[in-house]
């Protein structure tokens, strides 16, 4: 193992940004937790647990189909919510909103609204979950927002735009054009094609390269007071940029660490694997970075 400037802090961060395998859990801000029952993308209502603190939900589901247009659809994500949107073969939009209330009197006033693109209403002021399941064309144009719940793009092959003020957004297999933007809430990127922009304000990236290359645009993902976790499989042809201003703690690990060509300026420090100018550039402002070589990320699950 070459270690580069190691420090605890950069290992630390980097255990943040790896992908979690089994169950995941979201906590939203009135309380509300919602727990994925199985790795990967849900597609039923019933692979979704919601409860409130120790109150077990009141559950319904509402499933609407919305005709594809020339304009992205706009998606507004409810708080203490989430959406994950899959690129199917399909022409056309199914909307599944999974509601969730601590009451059936709350529940009853959650509706799935598609009169302006498509969100979910709910009672005002109260805990409810209204959790979208959105199977969309694989080219379609997406714009989709959340402010406290997380939002996963998978299979997406036409132009994408994320934003998210304190919930993660994760991006794989998707090799369309994807923008993401997260204020306070990690990011994950999964893949090996399309023309990504990632950037995060005092939040984690973490990017996971798959296969033997990059086809595409390339990858730019940018972070502001946040760690960076790069992993690079075995081989991989395409030339990655990884970078930080500041007094940034870095950790690397891997064959392809010795290898790599390195700049430790005071306020700059690099590394670059492979030949030719950077298909992937990953850089952070102020934050720890970890990269693993050697193996894809996948088999840290």
């Amino acid at each position: 193992m070459t270690t580069f400037r190691v420090f605890p802090a950069a290992l630390a961060a980097a255990a943040l940004l790896l992908p979690s395998a089994g169950r995941a859990e979201h906590h939203g801000r009135h309380g509300a937790s919602v727990t994925l029952n199985e790795k990967g993308d849900p597609v039923r209502c019933d692979q979704l647990d919601v409860s409130f603190g120790r109150h077990s939900a009141f559950r319904s589901e509402e499933r609407v189909v919305v005709p594809a247009g020339r304009d992205a659809l706009r998606i507004v994500v409810p708080e203490s919510s989430g959406a994950r949107i899959r690129g199917t073969d399909r022409r056309d939009f199914e909307v599944l909103a999974c509601k969730a209330a601590p009451s059936e009197e709350a529940l009853s006033a959650i509706r799935l609204d598609t009169s302006n693109g498509v969100t979910v209403a709910g009672p005002r002021g109260g805990e409810w979950v209204g959790y979208l399941l959105i199977a969309a064309p694989r080219d379609a144009a997406i714009d989709v927002e959340a402010t406290n719940g997380p939002i996963s793009l998978s299979g997406l092959g036409g132009s994408v735009v994320a934003r998210a003020q304190n919930g993660p957004i994760s991006s794989s297999d998707s090799a369309g054009e994807i923008q993401a933007e997260a204020q306070n809430g990690p990011i994950h990127v999964r893949g090996n094609s399309g023309r990504v922009r990632v950037q995060t304000e005092n939040g984690p990236i973490g990017v996971s390269l798959t296969g033997s290359a990059w086809t595409g645009d390339g990858l730019d993902a940018r972070a502001v007071n946040g760690p960076i976790h790069v992993a690079i499989p075995d081989g991989y042809a395409s030339a990655a940029l990884i970078e930080a201003t500041g007094h940034s703690p870095w950790s690397c690990r891997g064959k392809a660490c010795s290898e790599a060509r390195r700049t430790d300026d005071e306020e700059h420090q690099a590394m670059e694997f492979g030949a030719g100018p950077a298909v992937i550039r990953v850089s952070t402002e102020n934050g720890p970075v970890s990269i693993a070589t050697g193996k894809d990320d996948e088999e840290d699950d």
